[in-house]
């Protein structure tokens, strides 16, 4: 008897249907049923009607064999039918299966939870159907859409990735294309992280997987750490960009000249003191020393300080690759955890595809918990928009609400509410699956452990006393460094892309400021200068710089978005009141011509352009006081790309500059 494979379990033919919806595990959640049409109308199983010569008798037997396809075809259910006759995408679809939420990653699985119903596909032909989006996704695969790379369960959808042609290998590391329809540069992935400081691909110790368990969460010896490390009592900021700073100089020398100097190396060199360094104080460094270089570097340079302002960039250039290389056989194991866990999503037998060495285990669970986090935020967004009434009041609120990729003709992801919450359901079922399995979740890092206890408490007093009384003394960790040690995850998960891991990443972030509450280390010397709490001067704030307002061009969208009045939802109007209210810049910005006003002369376009910019005036309201054109920002010349300003002050040529009018 002919058989059909469900979930690595062999049914007949007969029973397949049966059988997919009685499924209430993983195996429910492979590609729906595909039966041909031969095999359900056969005239052998049917009861057809006999051959015969008659061309009357045949338009009876073909009438009387419509109206029995017509009844067995009542017995088939199609593709958006719910097992029960509801409509998937009612609200009882997913009432009953609806996730136990906590927020931002903080899962809470209860047991009775409902479980997912699978629609079952019926054909008419014997081709398989296209896929839904929603099929391709819990099949753990990339949604396919012409142009875009798609989401996954996994993996964020981008727009501005190029996917691959069909028959086109994918390159083993990251590499930026030029799309050759439009001519825009696009990156396309590779099959490896590209490790920035040799410019090839990440490799892996070959020592043995304590090495690269060891690559993963990187440290250094006693005494280098005794040498480099903070004391975080009485630090500052400029005390650390200063040590920072030696720590990243060396001696250089022109081989052409015979000159040495002392200074940071070029890119995309790398010095072993400098890397020692940011180890011994990761956990200090990351993201917010990021962020108070470049602020520190925009203050000088709003100051006119050129020498100053291009030191401190060299500098946070500097330290962000420093960052990318050390990150970069994290990153690559996350990458390849994804590898597994994408085409196996449902599948609850997790020793099958998670079990390995220590570190693809760690990173199999932070990839789970990460798709977890990054399902409840979107199913967190639907629910809040279907709660969202359909009203003027509400119109900004839809817009800025979810994923903004939703509004695009044909969306690369999956963001209904009915949709999303099969998929959340699973992954956390997924996790739980995982946790459950002693041999894959018991010893991993002691850090990595607390996130799953810790997420499930409410309360940062009552995570204190679970993280002292209870946690500390079972793992055998001592509490100080399983802050230390968050606080380090959180920054490897920090250098990890935004989607899908930022949720997982700022759940992270919360945790060590909850976990350092009365303790040394809540103090955050990096707060005056990333989050203006001083004041807006340079006087009282160190991380202050000012910003200003620019000359635009006639038609640019600044421009129109100054001039055009407010238009609600729904008070438009008629399209003489919509002529009326935006004007001519406005119409030629959009495309339309609607009466009055040509298009503008590209002879003299540069020249309007900059008799405008001379007497444009910008609103008070988007001002708010600020100076007009001081220009610090072309100060580095090429620091800043959108002036197309260089050193010696040239000013950007355009193929347009050069057309002239031709008259007829």
């Amino acid at each position: 008897m002919a058989s059909t494979s469900i979930g690595g379990l062999i049914f007949s033919r007969t029973t397949a249907l049966i059988a997919a919806l009685s499924l209430l595990s993983a195996e429910g959640f492979v590609a729906p049923i595909t039966t041909s049409s031969h095999h359900l109308t056969s005239p052998l199983s049917t009861g057809g009607i006999r051959p015969t010569t008659t061309a009357v008798y045949n338009r009876e037997a073909r009438r009387k064999d419509k109206k029995k396809k017509k009844k067995r075809s009542s017995l088939l259910i199609e593709e958006d039918d719910d097992v029960n006759g509801g409509s998937a995408s009612s609200p009882q679809s997913y009432q009953k299966q609806e996730p136990i939420l906590l927020g931002g990653g903080e899962i809470g699985f209860d047991s009775d939870v409902g479980e997912s119903k699978i629609p079952v596909a019926s054909s008419s032909s014997a081709s398989a159907p296209k896929k839904s989006k929603l099929e391709q996704e819990l099949a753990g695969e990339r949604i396919q859409e012409d142009g875009i790379v798609g989401e996954s369960v996994t993996s964020a959808a981008s727009v501005s990735d190029m996917p691959l042609e069909p028959g086109q290998m994918q390159p083993d590391v990251t590499t930026v294309v030029t799309d050759p329809d439009t001519g825009i540069a696009r990156i396309q992935q590779g099959k490896y992280v590209m490790d920035k400081v040799t410019g090839k691909a990440v490799i892996l110790s070959s020592l043995g997987p304590e090495y690269r368990m060891a690559q993963m969460f990187p440290g250094v010896p006693p005494e280098t750490r005794e040498k480099y490390r903070f004391d975080w009592k009485t630090v500052t900021v400029p005390e650390m960009v200063e040590q920072l700073k030696q720590a990243c100089t060396v001696p250089l020398k022109n081989s052409q000249t015979g000159e040495e100097w002392l200074g940071i190396p070029p890119f995309p060199q790398i010095s072993n003191p400098a890397v020692d360094f940011v180890l011994a104080n990761r956990d200090y460094l990351g993201h917010r020393m990021k962020k108070a270089l470049g602020r520190l570097k925009l203050r000088s340079q709003s100051q006119f300080k050129k020498e100053e302002a291009a030191e401190m960039r060299e500098l946070w250039k500097h330290f962000l690759l420093l960052e990318d290389h050390i990150s970069a056989p994290f990153r690559q194991m996350m990458l390849n955890a994804e590898a597994k866990i994408g085409p196996n999503f449902g599948n609850l037998d997790m020793k099958s595809y998670c079990d390995g060495e220590l570190y693809e285990r760690t990173a199999s669970y932070l990839v789970l918990k990460s798709m977890v986090a990054h399902w409840e935020k979107k199913y967190n967004d639907a629910m809040e928009l279907d709660a969202l009434p359909d009203e003027d009041s509400a119109f900004m609120a839809q817009l800025y609400t979810g994923d903004p990729k939703r509004y695009l003709p044909d969306p690369p992801i999956i963001f209904r509410l009915a949709e999303v919450s099969r998929i959340v359901v699973m992954a956390q079922k997924m996790v739980k699956a995982f946790v459950d399995e002693e041999d894959l979740f018991n010893d991993l890092p002691a850090e990595v452990k607390f996130i799953e206890s810790a997420l499930s408490i409410q309360g940062g007093t009552a995570l204190r006393q679970f993280m002292l009384e209870d946690f500390c003394p079972n793992n055998n960790v001592d509490p100080a460094s399983l802050r230390e040690g968050l606080k380090r995850l959180y920054q490897q998960m920090f250098n990890m892309q935004i989607d899908p891991y930022g949720d997982l990443t700022m759940t992270l972030w919360n945790l060590c400021v909850a976990t350092s509450v009365g303790t040394d280390e809540a103090r955050d010397p990096y707060e005056e200068y990333i989050a203006n709490v001083k004041g807006t001067s340079y006087e009282n704030n160190p991380g202050f710089f000012q910003t200003y307002t620019f000359n635009h061009d006639k038609n640019s969208l600044v421009r129109f978005l100054d001039s055009a009045k407010p238009i609600e939802k729904g008070t438009a109007g008629s399209t003489e009141d919509v002529t009326r209210q935006i004007q001519g810049e406005a119409l030629q910005l959009l495309g339309f011509n609607l009466g009055g006003g040509g298009s503008p002369n590209p002879a003299t376009a540069s020249r309007d352009a900059k008799k405008e910019q001379k007497d444009y005036v910008v609103p008070e309201d988007r001002a708010i006081g600020r100076p007009h054109m001081m220009g610090w920002l072309d100060l580095l010349g090429d620091d800043e790309e959108l002036t197309g300003v260089g050193d010696e002050g040239a000013k950007e040529e355009f193929e347009a500059d050069k057309w002239e009018e031709v008259k007829v």
